[in-house]
């Protein structure tokens, strides 16, 4: 690997200008030992859920760090390059994994993207993202699938599936882990479902860092007011600010949710001119620390800090 990524480390800068570069490629370890490499924490944290300690995993991007802005290094391609599955979102909130695997001399079939190709077999609608203005980001098509425990549940399966194919010979274990995957994810979904329920519906109102969570407010049938933000890295128009303001006025919404891994001074505000105030953390594209270190644990949390701001 030496002279690819002496070769990567020249040309990777801000825009992730890999050039003519191309990494050898690094056979995955001889140890027999399968390894999964998520993009995210919360993808392999879902990963773990899907395949449990059968199989290695780890994710490029640490927890606490925002998929959107991350950038890559050298040694995240040397890692690419040995591991046997490279598990990322897909839809436009991760295409950097393109470049690394091309880095890392990787063929597209290691990748597995998990927000892609689901349709009505699958139980599943895409919300459509050019209603808030972020096509750019992510071509018309909301990404934050596993935002709703329903879609994290598609998201094991297409891991523990993949795995199991690609290891037959560890088909017992991941499929035990996933069996209690789903469960823990089904436990998850019907608690959330119950706490929400019991708020009336014209208090579920709420306003978020960015538009992340309209997969959980459509599982949950949550209002989501607006958004500080379109995309991250983005700041709001004076025009913009102005909408949402009265927005918050007009729903009575007295509580503005910022994100972890997103600091922004327009929340501040927005509190300001509107009376409400800006509630700490939620959870979206990157784990936290306990009990946010899970992907159960984080969602937990997001609907905790939801449903307390309802009272």
């Amino acid at each position: 690997m030496g002279r690819g990524i002496r070769c990567l480390a020249a040309t990777l800068g801000l825009a992730l200008a890999f050039g003519g570069c191309t990494a050898a490629t690094k056979p995955p370890s001889g140890d027999g030992t399968y390894r999964i490499l998520a993009t995210t924490s919360v993808f392999a944290d879902l990963a773990r859920l899907a395949v449990g300690d059968a199989v290695l995993v780890e994710s490029i991007v640490p927890a606490g760090v925002d998929v959107h802005t991350f950038e890559p290094s050298p040694s995240d391609v040397a890692r690419i390059a040995s591991a046997n599955l490279i598990v990322a979102n897909g839809l436009g909130l991760d295409a950097w994994i393109v470049k690394l695997l091309s880095a890392a001399g990787k063929s597209s079939d290691a990748l597995l993207s998990l927000g892609e190709g689901l349709d009505a077999t699958d139980g599943w609608t895409y919300l459509d993202a050019r209603a808030t203005g972020d096509v750019g980001a992510h071509g018309g098509v909301d990404p934050h699938i596993w935002l709703d425990p329903k879609g994290a549940a598609l998201y094991v399966q297409k891991i523990a599936a993949r795995a199991r194919a690609d290891r037959p010979d560890l088909a017992a274990e991941i499929d035990a882990a996933k069996g209690g995957g789903l469960r823990d994810l089904a436990t998850l979904d019907r608690e959330l479902a119950e706490g929400f329920a019991a708020i009336p519906a014209e208090q579920r109102r709420f306003v978020s860092f960015h538009d992340a969570f309209g997969y959980f407010a459509r599982a949950y049938e949550i209002t989501v007011v607006g958004v500080a933000v379109q995309a991250p890295g983005q700041e709001p128009s004076a025009k913009e600010i102005a909408a949402l303001i009265e927005a918050i006025r007009a729903a009575g919404v007295t509580s503005i949710f910022s994100e972890v891994q997103f600091p922004s001074k327009v929340l501040d505000q927005i509190a300001a001119e509107t009376g409400a105030v800006v509630l700490e953390d939620l959870y979206s594209d990157a784990l936290g620390a306990s009990p946010a270190d899970t992907y159960i644990g984080a969602i937990r949390a997001n609907a905790e800090a939801i449903l307390a701001s309802f009272e």
